[in-house]
């Protein structure tokens, strides 16, 4: 008999637990009534709900979330999209829409795009469009891309809300997400990632427009020396150039009375960016 008691007890759990769940699953009380989306920025709420809107009336254990977060991200523009159910009969859903990280200068258009004369460039080196307001945002801009280039290795489709596989955005992206892991501050005197003479990487601060030219690669340890030798300058506005393509050293052209040619043309280039600096961020 002391046998059967566990038995008997465990059935009597799932009997139990099986009615209450038949029960709810064929309840009208539990019928999806409301649909509630949150993190919306450009996509107006309601057009995200009609996507979804298949799930109104249903029993909301018949549906899954799974199920309408595939559907939600079939809209190119959300990054990501989770989806709860809040018993009764509430859908909760939170979604990311794609934003940019950095504007990206390319002199094509994209189809039904606003020609500002750069885009958004994503985290997942994404294309995205702009509009009004997001030239609020100050972001550091990548240029020197060509989208005309033949260049097998360069020459990719410019389509919005999808991958641009072009070598220097990502050349560009790799020195963006090294620089937000590492030294995530900085990037508030980030004005310009120069891609016209990759692989090498050229940088414009801000806000004297100082150029600083990286090379092909170790990003890190040349921005270290790069922070270094400004934290060390008097005078950060007459330091035109910080050249570290070279091993274990750093050539630095200031301005003078006494500038070399070097220097002139150093000085040409930081006042060049200076104005596409105000034209472009303010």
């Amino acid at each position: 008999m002391k046998k059967k008691i566990p038995f008997l007890i465990l059935t009597l759990l799932i009997l139990i637990f099986g009615g209450t769940y038949l029960y709810a699953y064929y309840s009208p009380g539990y019928k999806v009534a409301e649909i509630r989306i949150k993190g919306t920025g450009k996509i107006p709420p309601d057009e995200l709900k009609k996507k979804v809107s298949w799930c109104m009336g249903k029993n909301i254990f018949s549906v899954k979330p799974e199920s309408i977060r595939e559907k939600l991200l079939e809209d190119i523009r959300l990054k990501s999209a989770k989806v709860g159910r809040i018993l009764p009969g509430l859908i909760s859903i939170e979604v990311e829409e794609k934003t940019p990280v950095l504007w990206i200068s390319l002199s094509a258009i994209l189809p039904g795009a606003r020609d500002y004369g750069f885009y958004g460039l994503s985290i997942d080196q994404e294309i995205l469009p702009l509009d009004q307001d997001d030239l609020s945002h100050d972001l550091p801009i990548v240029s020197g891309i060509d989208p005309k280039e033949t260049d097998a290795a360069l020459h990719c489709p410019l389509e919005p809300y999808q991958r641009y596989d072009n070598y220097k955005a990502k050349k560009g992206l790799e020195f963006y997400r090294m620089l937000m892991k590492k030294d995530p501050d900085a990037i508030k005197l980030l004005a310009e990632i120069n891609l016209a003479d990759a692989p090498n990487v050229n940088l414009y601060l801000l806000p004297f427009g100082n150029k600083v030219l990286l090379g092909p690669g170790d990003f890190e340890k040349k921005w270290n020396r790069v922070k270094t030798i400004l934290g060390a300058e008097e005078k950060i506005e007459e330091l035109l150039c910080l050249d570290l393509r070279f091993d274990d050293q750093v050539v630095l052209t200031r301005s003078s009375k006494n500038a070399s040619a070097e220097s002139d043309s150093a000085r040409h280039s930081s006042d060049k960016m200076g104005k596409h600096l105000k034209n472009k961020r303010g």
